[in-house]
């Protein structure tokens, strides 16, 4: 029997939410799968809602790897990091429901869920919006304003990928493209 360790849990945790739903995730399901009791979990994970975080942030992390753009100038890196966002989402629909279960420190609610990986992405999208305010390809407003406007559309269309992707794969491009248009200096 291999070691039970958390890295493994939170491996088949995730293989189960990908495969079936975070909803048709157990800490007694995923100990069958594990060949161990429950209790035998609660030694590496605190709670389902532990693992789904851990989850979250496995999920952050391929993310910021997708969100890895080439590009000389930061109007094109938002350009691709949103639609990276967008097949990110098509591509892995269930750990992307995981993923937003948690939110990222610049969406300034009152609530106790924030996960640094989340706050990590956001921000690296971020860091690309004010570079390309300063570059003069778009207007000047507050960073953060932008970048949540920017990430709250994509992540509309994400939504829909993760129902519908043939018709995210034909918006995704065009309403990048429409905000980021209306974006422009005048």
């Amino acid at each position: 029997m291999a070691l039970l360790t958390r890295a493994r849990i939170v491996d088949q945790a995730r293989s189960i939410v990908e495969a079936d739903g975070h909803e048709q995730l157990s800490l007694r399901g995923l100990a069958a799968t594990l060949d161990v009791t429950a209790p035998a979990l609660y030694d590496h994970a605190k709670s389902k809602d532990d693992l789904l975080q851990a989850v979250a942030a496995c999920g952050y992390e391929e993310l910021e790897a997708a969100y890895a753009v080439s590009g000389d100038r930061a109007i094109d890196r938002v350009r691709e990091r949103a639609l990276a966002y967008v097949a990110f989402a098509r591509d892995r629909p269930e750990l992307f429901r995981v993923m937003f279960m948690f939110r990222p420190r610049a969406v300034a609610i009152e609530a106790d869920n924030e996960l640094p990986a989340a706050t990590g992405v956001f921000d690296a999208a971020v860091d690309d919006v004010r570079q390309a305010i300063a570059d003069g390809d778009v207007v000047e407003r507050n960073a953060n304003t932008l970048g949540l406007t920017l990430w709250a559309a994509m992540h509309g269309v994400a939504t829909v990928a993760t129902m519908a992707p043939p018709v995210a794969e034909a918006v995704a491009e065009d309403v990048i493209d429409a905000l980021l248009a209306g974006l422009r200096p005048t």
